[in-house]
């Protein structure tokens, strides 16, 4: 039960903070620290770095083979240290992601950067990308982490 709550509450902290602010911050308009993030919402209906605009179902289908592909890494494999954080993050920002096109047809964002001409995103976004940074990292230095579960 440990490992479980250890592989699934990073994806649904994820999960749970991209719903609460997509509800209550999703319409405002607000400078946020001046000069470095702000909020305004965007419909995005393509994928990262505007990929597939307009293409929901290729997105969803998309979503769904990641999730599975994380399902299957945390279940066949017996992943340790970051790797079932990181793979967790990506499941939640995908899944929150997931919702928001299934309920809508695009994917709400809001988070803006400022001091760079750059993608607005989301919280499931930066679930996503952090969670595959993470990846990255742990199969570069750690690759021990990503063994084979004994059966």
């Amino acid at each position: 039960m440990k490992n479980v709550l250890k592989w699934t509450l990073p994806g649904l902290m994820v999960l749970i903070l991209d719903r609460l602010v997509k509800t209550y911050c999703g319409e405002m308009e607000i400078t946020l620290i001046p000069g470095v993030i702000a909020l305004r919402p965007a419909k995005n209906t393509g994928m990262a770095l505007g990929l597939f605009q307009d293409n929901t179902l290729l997105i969803l289908l998309a979503s769904i083979f990641l999730v599975g592909i994380c399902a299957c890494l945390l279940r066949s494999m017996r992943p340790q240290g970051l790797a079932p954080v990181a793979i967790s993050l990506m499941a939640g920002g995908a899944i929150g992601n997931m919702i928001d096109r299934l309920a809508l047809g695009y994917v709400v964002d809001m988070f803006e950067l400022l001091f760079m001409d750059f993608y607005i995103f989301n919280v499931a976004d930066a679930g996503v990308v952090s969670g595959a940074f993470l990846c990255g990292l742990s199969l570069l230095f750690r690759p021990q982490d990503w063994s084979k579960r004994k059966k």
